[in-house]
This record gives C-alpha cells, structure tokens and sequence, in this order.
C-alpha cells in the first residue's frame, strides 16, 4: 500500500476525526500511524483537545492550524446547508404566497355584471385559506374567458379580488376556465354549466350516460340500479331498473325524483326519445316512462334546446327543483353528515338556522355560529352538522329536507324559500353555494 507523507494525513485529520474519510483512506491513514509517533501524538492532542502533553513549537503551530481548520469547515458547512435551506424555503413560500397556481373551476365571481361589453365582477377563491392573486382574460367570438393565479391568503393577497374588463365586442357569454357562468343576459348556475358539458349525442355511449347519471346523483337518490338500452330501432330508449323496492309512503316523492332525472337525461342525449324506469313498490311491479314529448310540454319548448342553449337548460333545472337537490361527495367522518355551503354573496352571515323536515313533517330545528364570534365572508363556509336524531331517525336513502336562513351582522335574517333535498345517509358530506344579493335575493343551488 502506497504510504502517504505526514502532511497529508494530518490535512486529512479533521475528516477522519468526523468518520467523513472513505474506507481506503481510513486504512490508508491507519496504516500510517502504525510507524509514525509524531503523527499519532498530533492526532490524539487533536482527540483531547487541549492535548495529553504539552505540545510546543512546530508541532502545536500544526495542531493549531488543523484545528483552526477544522472549525472554518464546519461553519461553511452549517452555513451552506443553512442557506440552501433557506433559498428552499424562500422559494416554497414565494410559489404559495406569491406565485401560486391558475385556477380554472375552483373559484367563482360574485356579483357578475355584463353591459354590452363591459365585464366586471368580484372573484372569490375556493376557500378562506385562499387568495386571488390577478386574473387573465381572453376572448373569442363573444365569449370572454377568465383564468385566476389562487395563492395562499397573507397580507400580500387577502382574499377575493374585483375584476374588470372591456371586450373588443358585445359579450354574449362567459366563462370561467371551462366552466360557463354568464349567458345572454344572465348568469348560470354551476349545476347547469356541469351538466351541460356532460351532454353527448348517442344514448349508446354507455360511458357518456354513466357520467350524467352520476352528475344528477340518481344513485343517491333513487338507489342502486342497472341498465337497459333500447337502440336497436328507433324511437331509441334507455330503462333504468331500480333494484330496490319504494315504500308506498315514499312513492309519490320517488316518481316525482324519477320525472325530474328523467327530463334531463332525454333533454342532454341527442338521440334519446324516452327513459323508463322499472321498479317495484308494495309489492307491484310497476314502469314510469318519461318522453322527449312529454319533457318538453313540461319545460314549455322543445326539450332538445337543453342540448344547445345552457339557459334553456338552466330553466328546465330551476322548474324541475333539481339545484336543490344535494349530491353527496366527498364522506365525512363518524355518524353525523355535513352540508358546506360556500358564501358566494357580498354579505357576511354571523349565523344561521335549520329546520329539519321528514316525509313533509318538521321534526326538528337548530342553528350554528362561529366559536369566536367572527362572521362568515365572501368564499367562507357555513357548516351545517345534522344526524339521525335530528329526523327522529332516517332510512338509509330516504329523501330529508332542510329549510335554512342566516342572519346578518346588523340582526336581521335571510330566508332561502325552497327547501334543500338531501339523501339521507350517515357521515356524508354535501356541498353547495349561496349566491344572489339584497335587491335580487339569495338562493341555494349547486
């Protein structure tokens, strides 16, 4: 084994002090020491720190010097791996607070107002932990599109922002990301804009039909089903069979369940003619079936325009009462379900009541606050906590009602006149939005 000199081992001293030396030159420098005294006394006056005998001259100048060195190292070592931290840090917290991400559907506009073409509205972000950084607009053929950069709220970005913009035409929808909030005078709700990029032209994608069927919640509300699709000859249909049977208590609510799903599904497939449902209620077997004619004397035009103009649409949900109807997402934890509704209007609710209804009888009421005492803002959320106690107990499935109003900071209270449809379940988490203002008044939907 090549020896090395005494300078290069005592250079290499610190780092083998701190086990940072590789393997061979551990060996290397081990193998050293075995013949030189000079080299082993300066390693272990290093290792003593003040050293086991006095050392002088040279030998402490030496020692003096490695030891010197090897404190310079450490701090350069500490201090880089401090500052590389810190420009990580720094970095992280400039791409959360500062830069943020583009948000597409997971924010709204509050207050949207369209004159000719002039735009102007308030953005809310999805959540009181965000923030609206700026907005990008865009546009074409009358359509004027937003895009949002959301940070995490801080000083910098506290929360909503107000936007303005002046198109090169007269506006006649917009958007924001791909979602349609505002069309030919007026703005749309979020169930209508989901909906209706969910339309497809031929009942035959089956695909296509599952993802509208799960948008409207029938599982939820009609319970599990299968499918048969009559496209062999036209008119073309599609017969949903529902596998459980309805109490004869709860029919006349599930048929009117089964119209309103029933219009949507022939109003947004191209070629659909009718859906039938085949289910079975005190002990009959029995079919209801809803025809593109029939849907269409109920919404009082051609069903099929649902297909093309989201505001026709929008009407045939709004007669239908179907933007009352909450879908549950996302489950909540334990027994007791969750209703989150964000505020999307400019007024700050300090609280808010519940009455509970079952089967059209009030079983119960209750409300809820902050804990502090603090209003709830524009893109916060009110939660509404109810449980099977609060209906004298549920079937699973069973349609609830829920009748709500809020109250302001100045006393005064806020009724939503239609009442929330829920299916009933334990631990589940529904979602909708509170929009509209003083002079035009507030709504629920989703």
């Amino acid at each position: 084994m090549t020896k090395l000199p005494c300078e290069v081992v005592r250079d290499l001293f610190p780092s083998y002090m701190d086990e940072l030396t590789s393997r061979v030159s551990n060996e290397m420098i081990e193998d050293h020491l075995k013949d030189c005294r000079e080299c082993r006394e300066v390693l272990e006056a290093m290792r003593a720190g003040s050293g086991s005998r006095e050392v002088t001259g040279p030998e402490k100048k030496e020692i003096d010097f490695l030891k010197k060195n090897k404190r310079r190292n450490r701090r350069i070592l500490v201090g880089s791996f401090l500052g590389a931290l810190f420009l990580v840090l720094a970095i992280a917290l400039s791409g959360i607070f500062l830069i943020g991400h583009t948000g597409e559907t997971a924010w709204a506009a509050m207050d949207l107002k369209v004159d000719g073409r002039d735009l102007s509205f308030q953005a809310v972000p999805s959540g009181s932990a965000e923030a609206i950084a700026d907005l990008a607009f865009s546009e074409e053929d009358g359509t004027v599109t937003v895009t949002a950069r959301s940070v995490l709220a801080s000083p910098f970005h506290p929360g909503s922002l107000a936007g303005t913009y002046q198109a090169g035409e007269e506006i006649r929808q917009v958007r924001i990301g791909d979602r349609i909030v505002w069309s030919e005078g007026a703005t749309v709700s979020a169930l209508a804009s989901d909906l209706f990029a969910l339309r497809h032209s031929y009942v035959g994608d089956m695909p296509a039909n599952g993802a509208l069927a799960q948008a409207l919640g029938l599982t939820a509300y009609l319970g599990p089903y299968t499918n048969e699709l009559e496209t062999e000859t036209e008119p073309y249909g599609w017969k949903i069979l529902l596998e459980d049977e309805i109490d004869p208590s709860a029919l006349a609510q599930k048929e009117q369940d089964m119209d309103a799903f029933g219009r949507v599904l022939v109003a947004l497939t191209g070629n659909l003619d009718h859906v039938t449902y085949v289910y079975r209620a005190g002990g009959e077997d029995l079919t209801r079936t809803i025809t593109a004619a029939d849907a269409g004397l109920f919404l009082g035009e051609d069903i099929k325009t649902c297909g093309e103009d989201i505001r026709a649409l929008d009407r045939l949900i709004g007669k239908t009462g179907l933007s009352l109807y909450a879908v549950s997402g996302t489950p909540a934890e334990g027994d007791t379900s969750i209703l989150i509704i964000r505020n999307l209007t400019d007024q700050p609710f300090s609280s808010y009541s519940a009455s509970y209804y079952k089967d059209g009888e009030l079983c119960s009421a209750g409300g809820g606050a902050n804990a502090d005492g603090s209003a709830v803002g524009a893109g916060e959320e009110i939660w509404v906590l109810f449980s099977a106690q609060e209906f004298g107990g549920w079937e699973e499935g069973q349609v609830l009602e829920l009748e709500l109003s809020f109250e302001k900071a100045d006393g005064s209270s806020v009724q939503i006149p239609e009442k929330v449809r829920v299916a009933a379940g334990s631990g589940r988490r529904y979602e909708m939005d509170l929009t509209g203002n003083e002079t035009d008044g507030y709504r629920l939907g989703w």
